[in-house]
């Protein structure tokens, strides 16, 4: 489990990563400074060695390295935050979103505030998906280890004082201050908790029962419980108890549940019908009759007529 954790999340940093820097460099010309890069992953790299002593809960069932599951949770995952990165630089650097909305001064005419801010941002969420791709179920649930958790504070108070207060030229960053660096925290803990829905949409999808529903069943879209599954046994039968004379056709299929003995019924019913087709599959296998009118089926003869001179 502790393998196949961080080989999602070694996918989902690298095209983060990759993806992210790409899309802003070729939209705004905008290159992230390189040594900022290797601070990123000294630090990311600090962290994640902690994976191998994680508190980790055992498959359910036998595992094995679904590798089709790992890429596309992987490739998902990181062009969300590549995405997000590319907004949040595009409300940093076009618009006066974020100082209209929180009172802050505008650094969108400083390079180097405006690299101080993106390092803090990716260096947030890209140690912060750990925590998505460590656990099954929602990550603030599943507790995380010790040991992991302080060394992702440990990087994260790193990283917040580097772009509170550094001022190196070299690497063309600029203290942002604590109002700047509160407001990119805020903006990666909100964008951070989509994170596990898209978690759980990639398991649904790769499961296969979402492509079943949606072309076999056609019930993907639905909000009824059970995709529809008990409105559907009640049509059926209320088909079925019509048909053997227990209702009429008229009586509706709500009067069809009012107590715990139609329950009952339905199941005595569904257990006939098995059982009828049953006994006319083995009929047709095992017996001459059988085998004639099911020829006779077929071909698409008069079988009354056909009956009328039957003889063996």
């Amino acid at each position: 489990q502790r393998m196949k954790n961080y080989t999602i999340y070694a996918v989902s940093i690298t095209i983060r990563i990759v993806l992210g820097f790409m899309l802003i460099a070729l939209i705004w010309q905008y290159d992230f400074s390189p040594f900022m890069v290797l601070i990123i992953a000294i630090l990311n790299d600090g962290t994640i060695m902690t994976i191998s002593k994680d508190r980790v809960k055992p498959s359910p069932l036998p595992d094995s390295w679904k590798l089709k599951e790992i890429f596309a949770t992987g490739i998902v995952l990181g062009s969300y935050l590549a995405l997000m990165t590319v907004i949040f630089f595009w409300a940093m650097h076009k618009t006066d979103f974020f100082s209209d909305k929180f009172g802050v001064r505008s650094i969108r005419d400083s390079e180097h505030e405006m690299m101080s801010a993106l390092y803090l941002q990716v260096s947030i969420v890209s140690q912060a998906l750990i925590f998505v791709t460590r656990s099954r179920s929602w990550s603030f649930v599943e507790r995380p280890g010790l040991l992991l958790v302080t060394a992702f504070l440990l990087a994260q108070l790193v990283a917040t004082f580097l772009a509170v207060y550094a001022n190196w030229g070299f690497a063309r960053i600029k203290g942002i201050g604590w109002g700047w660096a509160g407001v990119v925290w805020l903006y990666s803990i909100v964008f951070y908790f989509p994170l596990d829905l898209l978690k759980f949409f990639i398991r649904f999808v790769l499961s296969g029962r979402a492509w079943d529903n949606l072309l076999e069943n056609k019930t993907a879209f639905t909000t009824k419980k059970d995709y529809g599954r008990e409105e559907r046994e009640a049509q059926w039968a209320t088909a079925q108890r019509t048909l053997h004379g227990l209702q009429p056709p008229e009586a509706s299929s709500n009067t069809l549940f009012n107590d715990k003995s139609s329950y009952r019924e339905l199941s005595e019913i569904a257990e006939q019908a098995k059982r009828r087709a049953e006994i006319a599959r083995l009929r047709e296998l095992n017996t001459l009759k059988g085998h004639v009118e099911s020829v006779v089926k077929l071909k698409g003869l008069d079988i009354d007529t056909i009956q009328q001179n039957y003889t063996v």
